[in-house]
């Protein structure tokens, strides 16, 4: 019986310094095709790809969602789903052609060559398996128990995970998405492959965190000789981690060469723009100003006021229930007219907080105000007042809204539970209004969301927001969702209504380019506490606090310009 192989040493295929190295992976003309509605007619969608990955080397595939990316790395996997299949090209893997053989010999060519790690690591765990039995069932057939117990601990050592006994015991929920990860990077290379591919794998991870995760592809590439795919739509990812980068639009590759060439001197316009739609560097002049002639925040009264906030939740898991400090003892003024950022990473209570300050959350202890009055003293009059005026942008634009409402109806909802007064006219004549504010064509009233693209989603979340006209804004990740240009569209969107409408932004990101480009003044939270606060480019650029520091020296692209 055969014993699994070992993460020791680096893999043959890796070549010395100076030398140049073999292609692990080489797609040649690759086509995909789909077939939408069943009858064997296929429509291509990824056309005439060709891009080799060396071993040992980063090599980065960038585009937006429908761009053609994510299912390249799906057919080089073998994991298209049904209605999708290779048409024509090729797929060398390790030296071999995979695209001729049987379907048998390819999988068993696939799984021995090829690991995975995919965007969202709690999606692709299972949540009622422990880490052990998950990374026994990713272990090549024939492995023994006793083999298994030796290979499973080694690869979470390979991983950078500490306490291997704990992580091998527990069960995905009772883990940080780092270490969830970082789980993932060790099925991953269970089998011992030659190449990585590696989806969006930090899109869904702190930036601190998406660091670490990203230090750690880099150590196993030098370490284990891997050619890695890195698939991504983030620019500063793509320039601090890969050595030559493919830019794919529209199913085809319109760009391609090492990454500095193509980052600093891109030749097609699809490049120009995605590197165009940048929120920006942090040492690039901040683009957001307030309306001529508008009162400085720092002149006006205090809107709403956190004193001493404390949240706590009782966590159950395997080890027992516990109290997990959410909030311990947060002091925050927010002014009319401010927009100030709130950072941290996962855990650090800034979503808690959030909802604490639109009533979705009650604090255990401290007293949180609104327009001079605390929110427990508040009159009925009052509490509607400001059930109106305090509205919550959500992260997901998929899950945030009713799939069974059309766009109307989402918007007709807070319209009449706050404006009862207004006539079925004066409801269609709002609703358009709310739809030319966030920029919607009007003929997507009757639209579900099902129908409608993810940064549309956003703009109808946004469009319901200011339905009730509002004066603050509670914005939790609205942008973490979207491509880098859908991105760009929704901040500049948020920067103008707030000019418009002298809105408040609570705004809170991991994406410290993206709070700077639309908040003046930040707020950094680690573990429930306020550790550092102030004007933002005095923040960013002149950290007081160790772990805001840490936080800026993490901001993946910093040295690109």
């Amino acid at each position: 019986m055969t014993a699994p192989p070992r993460l020791l040493t680096v893999t043959d295929s890796a070549a010395a310094p100076g030398e140049a190295a073999e292609p692990v992976l080489q797609l040649t003309g690759l086509t995909i095709g789909i077939d939408p509605r069943g009858g064997g007619a296929l429509d291509p969608i990824v056309t005439g790809v060709s891009l080799q990955v060396p071993a040992g080397r980063a090599v980065g595939l960038v585009g937006e969602s429908g761009s053609g990316k994510t299912l390249t790395a799906l057919a080089v996997a073998g994991l298209l789903p049904p209605a999708v299949r290779v048409v024509a090209g090729g797929i060398e893997l390790a030296g071999r052609e995979v695209t001729g053989l049987p379907q048998k010999e390819a999988r068993a060519h696939l799984a021995a060559s090829v690991g995975v790690v995919f965007q969202n690591p709690t999606a692709s765990l299972n949540p009622r398996m422990r880490i052990a039995a998950q990374l026994r069932e990713a272990l090549p057939a024939g492995t023994t128990r006793r083999q298994a117990r030796e290979r499973v601990a080694e690869l979470l050592v390979a991983v950078g995970i500490p306490d291997v006994h704990k992580t091998l015991g527990a069960f995905p929920h009772e883990l940080s998405g780092g270490l969830n990860q970082r789980v993932v990077i060790a099925m991953a290379l269970a089998r011992d492959p030659k190449v990585l591919l590696a989806d969006e794998p930090t899109t869904a991870l702190d930036v601190s965190v998406q660091a670490q995760v990203l230090d750690l592809l880099d150590e196993l590439r030098d370490r284990l000789g891997l050619g890695v795919l890195l698939v991504s739509h983030d620019i500063g990812v793509i320039a601090d981690r890969t050595d030559d980068v493919y830019v794919m639009s529209a199913g085809q590759i319109v760009e391609s060469g090492s990454t500095a060439e193509v980052l600093r001197e891109p030749r097609h316009d699809y490049t120009r723009q995605l590197l165009a739609a940048m929120p920006g560097r942090l040492d690039a002049v901040r683009p957001v100003g307030r309306a001529a002639g508008s009162e400085d925040p720092a002149d006006e009264p205090a809107q709403l006021v956190l004193e001493d906030v404390r949240r706590t939740f009782g966590v159950r898991s395997s080890a027992g229930r516990a109290q997990h400090v959410a909030l311990d003892g947060v002091g925050l003024t927010v002014r009319r007219g401010q927009a100030i950022g709130l950072v941290g990473e996962s855990g650090s209570g800034k979503t808690t907080l959030a909802r604490i300050v639109v009533g979705l959350e009650r604090a255990d202890s401290g007293v949180v105000s609104y327009e001079g009055t605390p929110l427990t003293r508040h009159s009925r009059e009052q509490r509607r007042r400001w059930r109106r005026e305090v509205q919550y942008v959500f992260q997901d634009p998929y899950s945030s809204l009713d799939p069974r409402l059309t766009v109307a109806q989402t918007l007709r909802e807070p319209l009449e539970i706050h404006h009862r007064a207004l006539s079925r006219h004066e409801l269609a004549a709002r609703i358009d209004s709310l739809l030319d504010e966030v920029e919607l064509p009007r003929a997507f009233r009757d639209r579900h969301p099902s129908e409608l693209s993810g940064g549309q989603r956003q703009r109808v979340g946004i469009a319901r927001a200011l339905a009730t006209e509002p004066s603050l804004i509670i914005a939790d990740e609205p942008v973490s969702a979207l491509d880098l240009s859908v991105q760009a569209r929704i901040l500049r969107l948020l920067a103008r209504l707030r000019v418009e409408r002298n809105l408040t932004y609570l705004f809170i990101s991991h994406d410290l380019a993206v709070v700077r480009y639309l908040c003046e003044d930040l707020v950094v939270l680690r573990q429930g506490r306020v550790v550092e606060q102030g004007r933002t480019d005095d923040v960013l650029h002149h950290p007081e606090n160790p772990y805001t520091r840490a936080l800026v020296e993490a901001v993946p692209g910093r040295t690109f310009a």
